[in-house]
């Protein structure tokens, strides 16, 4: 971003950029505006005057359409004049009318009758190359020639349309006598003064009568065209022209084209070569259709909001019962779930106004470039084409968000028009704040609609998200003493997708959807909430552990809004479930999404490997299929360019030496892959063209989305084929009737190969054909999500459930306090009622919800925002009676109330960091200041914690931003708000912890975890290893507070590894010390007389304490009830083993154990991307089955299978060492 300061001076006398973001203002310049209509067409204005009186009541829709396309375009001046941009917008017209005046009147009139025009022909008589040669002789001598090599299609139009205008088949045609035949002399004196064009065009030139002449010129290009529809040579030629384009026809059996290959044994989807598109990375895959392209589509419509069937919009209904109709595949063709003016909005396209057509979209939709292309096609499937294609009303809706956008102040355009849009009636302008303050948990598609409604109505929002949300300039945003910087020119505000900062705001629009989609328009929608000032929006908080319900009130709420979105991955059942090799689909697109693991510029570390697989048929399937098949090679090309910079530097033996046996042959697969895909690179260069990396992966295993069913049985066929088609382009396969049973490892215990069931369809059921095996490296499962509900498992009997959702409820309104009635019908938008109160109703407080929460509103990003059109309504009519009686006199007392809380929050919320201190040399010791997440720390819990990107330094290209880092607290201030973070530096990210200095703002996500069951009145033993004794200052601490007695096993790989003795013995009344036997190493000194000693082992320590090796045992072993095992896995896995062996005589034989777990971890936050889920076995009945470690981090030991937690610990272990070594190299002085 290159923001250059450049002053707005508005157009309209008497206001100020400063105005525009004031309510009181906003309201005059609407009356300015009214006032302007009044001049302009009094009885418009009358007319508009009664709608907004009546709110359209008794008005028929076909009435509102029509007075709605006719205000548009004076709104759209207004506001150009507003802006100064007046000459811009009538360039836009008359560039659109241009196109239809002659592009289009050439497709209608000209190509649609060809076939009819020449039906007595025969074209194999024709002399094509004369013809060609004609029209060439035509374009030129009317000087049109130069055009041609730019704008074919323009050319031949424009040449068309003038001829058509005076042809006496058009009957539209008001050409004259006199204007014909100056027409035909002008056209003959510039072919006469052409020789090659006389002798091309003898036989016309004999043509005395004007009309007669003039027709026979445009006979050539009819005779071309017509040619052109039927010669291959010239079919090439006119292959991407609108002129030339037919609706497909649609067979819902036959949706995507695809052609069939055999893969090892089972048959696949895949697309022809001729349709492949070559990817390199992840810049924006779809740049969208051109002007000309989207005015097709506008073209394509047959305005339906003229006779009130605009189905696209309202869907599509039955006559007799008026419900629904059902298409083919079982959709429902309810149309847009906002119910977009899109009809209205083509029509103003056509004219070409873009700003009056984005208010009109904006009626509905105001965050609109949340939506769109790629995004959501609700619209499409109810158009009224359902036998051929029909318009692509996603690809026009975002062309004019941007033909606005990258207007001169498009932006501010944009802006002002999501506060300040007098075509929406309900709320033509934003209202001053109105004293009362909305919490919305999450800042997904449901929750950043949600706050845009709600302060339109003049609440106060609060947004948080449990994500790292980046913050943005303050010149860009504001503040309450400065006006945010005017942006004149958006591609200021522009990043390429590959190279952006991932905000992560948006949600599930930020890491689930995929760079098909443009996500500077996330940007788009953060920056302007975050103008508000009435707003504010914190990452790294969890509702539910950051936060509370009765703290949220504490703080000032007056109500809270769920929309925290999706929750767990569906665990399918497979033998050898979570493998490494396997990992969740979710866990795979936050990690290259969020992380920034898809940058060149990132540290953060993804690792996959050929052939991979994915299981499912939606579209995260698909998505995670396409995004691994891009991966791949900048994965490669990242590890080969860093091992050469640092084989330079360091030499080949201290790189590998790091490294295992397996590890160096999936490093040296990965750097022969690499030299191939730079080879293919630079010989792309030289071609001056896109590298064509499919042939090598394919070859290397390629990625294949596997699917139970029939292709066409799936969630993304049904709903979304386009992106099928998209994703065969980009070459994944997708193989039907394969179900996974078992997942079968290599010697390492990483995944080589998948077994299926070949299933095959018989009598519309799939059954079992026979057994297959399918060489997989990598396995993705994306088999559906479950709504996000932890907080009702963190804090049962919140809210009353209804299955995996919160039970919702419609309020009767008739009581002085809405009473609230359980709903329980149909689960389709437009048809469900919306219903978003939960059940929670304590103090005249309620709680509402949204999005994926919502089984109504789950599915899909349009359908989230839908949920918060539709259920805003009632978040303000809980304040009915008491927003009808503010006092405006009081207004300034209310901001000042406003500016408070918002300063608390800031102070509460934010996290800095107050020092960073070594405490050996490979662990230190990071304090915060974040008093909310200080406040809420019990022993044994954790945080996320991480620098941001945007605030990171930049090394040789690399931004040094860590990964997220669950990090315990070691001890906390709650009343000064601080808290002690212990970090082991052992990867890039945690040693990069080393690096920030005091002062720099810090994401500290939490509490997460459970806290440690403290029992009372027992005896417990206490086992920390190295780091894991941080986190047992605490617990020990609180254990003896609950009146237990603890002996405490200390150990360290080294003794130089021992800090904050103090903490120990303060949480211990018996330490036993304990050192691995090392060259160098020596009992670590005791200061107290029961403390114990030992060189060796955690284990052996514990057995030589038992059998009084170490001297007198004040406390024994078999006391013990209750043990606590914190450390590595080998160490935790080492215990578990001796409690059933060497120490099993000196145990107590009912005593419980716990240990913490240390699964790798991306979100923590109870049950979203899946990656620290940890393979549990019930030890009687032999149960595999899976727990979030980030959910309840303390399991018991004898349950947790650390064979596979170690092996999942390693699952980006050849990354993490490269990445680490690149880090040293780059905090090196000589870089």
């Amino acid at each position: 971003m290159n923001h250059k300061a450049e002053s707005l001076i508005l157009g309209i006398s008497g206001y100020d950029y400063a105005d525009l973001h004031k309510p009181e203002k906003l309201s005059e310049l609407f009356k300015v505006f009214e006032h302007s209509v009044k001049i302009d067409d009094s009885a418009l204005h009358a007319e508009f005057t009664e709608y907004r009186r009546c709110q359209g009541e008794g008005m028929s829709a076909v009435h509102i359409s029509d007075l709605l396309v006719r205000m548009a375009p004076l709104l759209g001046s207004f506001i150009a004049k507003l802006f100064n941009i007046d000459e811009t917008r009538i360039k836009q017209i008359d560039r659109i009318q241009h196109e239809f005046d002659h592009v289009f009147v050439y497709r209608h009139e000209i190509i649609s009758k060809l076939t009819k025009h020449f039906k007595q022909e025969n074209i194999t008589c024709w002399d094509i190359q004369r013809l060609q040669q004609q029209l060439e002789a035509l374009l030129t001598v009317t000087g049109r020639s130069n055009l041609w090599f730019n704008d074919p299609e323009m050319t031949i139009s424009e040449l068309a349309s003038e001829l058509w205008l005076t042809s006496n088949n058009n009957p539209d045609s008001q050409c004259n006598a006199d204007e014909l035949h100056s027409k035909a002399v002008l056209i003959k004196h510039q072919l006469s003064e052409n020789p090659q064009a006389t002798s091309l065009l003898t036989q016309q030139l004999e043509i005395q009568n004007p009309a007669d002449f003039l027709e026979s010129l445009l006979d050539i290009v009819r005779r071309w065209s017509f040619a052109a529809l039927k010669i291959p040579q010239l079919q090439a030629q006119v292959a991407h022209w609108v002129s030339f384009k037919t609706p497909a026809k649609i067979n819902f059996k036959d949706l995507v084209e695809h052609e069939i290959c055999v893969e090892n044994q089972y048959q696949a989807w895949s697309a022809h070569k001729s349709h492949h598109r070559r990817r390199d990375g992840f810049a924006l895959t779809d740049k969208r259709f051109n002007q000309r392209q989207v005015l097709y589509e506008v073209d394509h419509c047959i305005y339906c909001h003229e006779r009130d069937t605009d189905s696209c919009s309202k869907g599509m209904k039955n006559k007799k019962d008026g419900s629904f109709k059902v298409n083919p595949l079982g959709v429902t063709i309810t149309g847009c779930p906002l119910e977009e003016k899109i009809s209205e909005m083509h029509v103003l396209k056509r004219h070409g106004d873009n700003i009056g057509a984005l208010a009109i979209v904006m009626i509905d939709n105001p965050m609109c470039p949340g939506t769109g292309h790629r995004i959501c096609n609700d619209c499409m499937k109810a158009c009224i084409y359902q036998k051929t294609e029909a318009v692509d009303i996603p690809q026009i809706e975002t062309n004019v968000l941007t033909d606005v956008l990258f207007m001169p102040w498009g932006f501010e355009i944009y802006s002002l028009l999501s506060r300040w849009n007098p075509l929406n009636i309900k709320r033509p302008h934003t209202l001053p704040y109105n004293g009362k303050n909305i919490l919305i948990a999450g800042m997904g598609p449901s929750g950043y609609t949600l706050a845009h409604y709600l302060l339109n109505e003049g609440f106060g929002v609060v947004g948080i998200d449990g994500l790292k949300i980046e913050p943005l300039p303050k010149t860009l945003t504001g503040d309450r003493e400065t006006v945010p910087l005017p942006i004149r020119d958006f591609n200021t505000l522009y990043d390429d997708l590959d190279k952006r900062v991932m905000l992560g705001f948006g949600g599930v629009a930020e890491y689930g959807i995929t760079v098909r989609w443009d996500k500077n328009f996330l940007k788009v929608i953060y920056l302007n909430l975050l103008r508000h000032q009435a707003f504010r929006c914190y990452g790294g908080i969890r509702f539910g552990g950051t936060l509370t319900i009765n703290e949220a009130w504490d703080l000032g709420f007056d109500h809270i809004a769920i929309a925290s979105g999706a929750g767990k991955p569906t665990v399918i059942g497979i033998k050898n479930n979570l493998i490494r090799g396997i990992r969740k689909a979710s866990d795979f697109l936050m990690g290259l999404q969020l992380s920034g693991a898809a940058k060149e510029s990132s540290l953060a570390n993804l690792q996959i490997r050929l052939p991979a697989g994915v299981i499912g048929g939606g579209l995260t399937a698909i998505d995670t299929a396409t995004e691994l098949l891009a991966y791949y090679p900048v994965q490669v090309s990242k590890i080969l360019h860093r091992y050469e910079n640092l084989l330079a530097v360091y030499g080949e033996n201290t790189i590998r030496q790091a490294y295992d046996e397996e590890e160096l042959q999936i490093l040296d697969e990965f750097l022969a892959h690499g030299r191939i895909i730079q080879a293919e690179r630079e010989r792309a260069d030289a071609a001056k063209e896109t590298p064509n990396f499919l042939p090598f992966l394919r070859q290397w295993g390629g990625v294949t989305l596997f699917y139970r069913k029939g292709i066409k049985d799936a969630p993304a066929y049904r709903q979304n084929h386009e992106e099928i088609q998209q994703a065969l382009a980009e070459g994944i396969l997708l193989a039907e009737g394969m179900s996974p049973v078992e997942a079968i490892p290599d010697q390492y215990q990483h995944l080589q190969a998948v077994m299926f069931d070949k299933l095959q369809e018989k009598d519309g059921k799939w059954q079992k054909q026979t057994d297959l095996q399918v060489n997989l490296r990598s396995l993705f499962i994306a088999a559906g999500t479950s709504p996000n509900t932890i907080y009702e498992s963190e804090h049962p009997d919140s809210f009353e459930m209804d299955g995996k959702f919160y039970q919702r409820y419609e309020p009767d309104w008739a009581a002085k306090e809405p009473k609230l009635i359980a709903t329980d019908d149909t689960r389709i938008p437009k048809v469900g009622k919306p219903a978003p109160l939960t059940s929670y109703h304590r103090n005249g407080k309620f709680i509402s919800f949204y999005g994926d929460n919502h089984p109504v509103y789950a599915g899909n990003v349009v359908k989230a925002m839908a949920s918060a059109k539709d259920g805003y309504p009632y978040v303000v009519k809980l304040f009915e009676q008491t927003l009808a009686a503010l006092d405006p006199a009081e207004q300034a007392q209310r901001d000042r109330k406003l500016h408070d809380l918002q300063h608390h929050l800031d102070d509460a919320f934010n996290a800095c960091i107050v020092t960073v201190n070594r405490l050996t040399p490979t662990i230190i010791e990071i304090i915060v200041r974040a008093p909310l997440a200080a406040r809420k720390f019990c022993p044994g819990q954790f945080y996320r914690v991480q620098n941001y990107e945007t605030l990171a330094p930049i090394k040789k290209d690399t931004v040094l931003a860590s990964e997220g880092v669950a990090l315990t607290g070691a001890w906390v201030d709650k009343e000064n708000g601080l808290i002690s973070l212990i970090a082991l530096e052992m990867g890039s990210s945690t040693r990069l912890c080393a690096t920030w200095k005091a002062g720099d703002p810090i994401v500290v996500m939490g509490v997460t975890g459970a806290p440690t069951d403290i029992p009372s009145g027992k005896t417990v033993l206490l086992l920390g290893g190295g780091l894991g004794n941080a986190v047992l200052f605490s617990i020990g601490k609180a254990m003896r507070a609950a009146g237990n007695q603890v002996i405490y096993f200390a150990g360290y790989r080294n003794r130089e590894d021992l800090f904050k003795v103090e903490e120990i013995e303060a949480a211990s009344d018996l330490i036993v010390w304990a050192v691995d036997k090392r060259q160098g190493n020596e009992a670590i000194p005791i200061t107290r007389p029961l403390d114990k000693s030992f060189v060796g082992n955690i284990v052996e320590a514990m057995l030589a304490y038992a059998r009084g090796e170490l001297g007198a045992t004040p406390i024994h072993l078999d006391d013990v009830d209750h043990m606590v095992v914190i450390g590595s896995d080998r160490m935790m896995a080492a215990v578990k083993q001796a409690r059933h062996e060497v120490l099993e005589p000196y145990l107590k034989k009912h005593h419980e154990a716990i240990g913490s777990i240390n699964s790798p971890m991306q979100c923590m936050m109870k049950g979203v991307c899946a990656q620290c889920l940890c393979k549990h076995i019930d030890p009687d009945s032999g149960e595999e089955y899976f727990v979030y470690s980030c959910y309840n981090q303390d399991q018991q030991l004898d349950r947790v299978d650390f064979d596979n937690l170690h092996a999942r610990l390693r699952q980006n272990s050849v990354q993490e060492k490269l990445s680490t070594l690149w880090l040293q190299y780059l905090l090196e002085d000589n870089v």
